[in-house]
């Protein structure tokens, strides 16, 4: 690390942008989070108030890619299980998105035990990028980009 320059690591994603378009290539996470102990996460950047996110393509070229026309980051599953060491319960639900396109996974919401709901998780999270897992991938879903979410068996 120099005096300039913070020292990031590049992270592997699959953007899915609200037209539907994906575009792949690495984002920039830091060897350290904010706020919390551990390195940079994916979700704590898409959580960041910053509005564009830089997105380094196979290709060399750089593109600064507003955040609320990203609609899903795909990226690889966490190599530990943050559910079974917290005993959070997950729900299995069903996302559609505005572009059409439907997924199938768990979020892991910690509640309220007066608000156990999926409509109450969704209504008072405040961030605007949940993860979503499925059973290949971690998703980080825009709330804003849900046209609906139910409870799936």
């Amino acid at each position: 690390m120099s005096d300039y320059r913070i020292e990031k690591v590049r992270h592997r994603v699959e953007l899915t942008l609200a037209s539907g378009d994906r575009l792949e290539g690495d984002i920039f996470l830091q060897a350290f989070a904010r706020f919390r102990a551990g390195p940079e996460e994916p979700v704590d950047v898409l959580n960041e108030p910053e509005r564009f996110l830089p997105l380094v393509m196979s290709s060399g070229e750089t593109l600064l890619v507003q955040k609320t026309q990203i609609a899903v980051v795909t990226t690889e599953l966490p190599e530990n299980d943050v559910a079974a060491e917290t005993g959070v319960i997950g729900m299995h639900v069903e996302l559609t998105f505005v572009f059409g396109e439907s997924k199938h996974g768990s979020v892991f919401p910690e509640l309220r035990a007066d608000r156990p709901r999926l409509v109450d998780f969704l209504n008072n999270t405040p961030l605007h990028f949940l993860p979503f897992f499925t059973a290949e991938h971690l998703l980080l879903v825009s709330v804003a980009h849900i046209a609906y979410a139910r409870p799936a068996n």
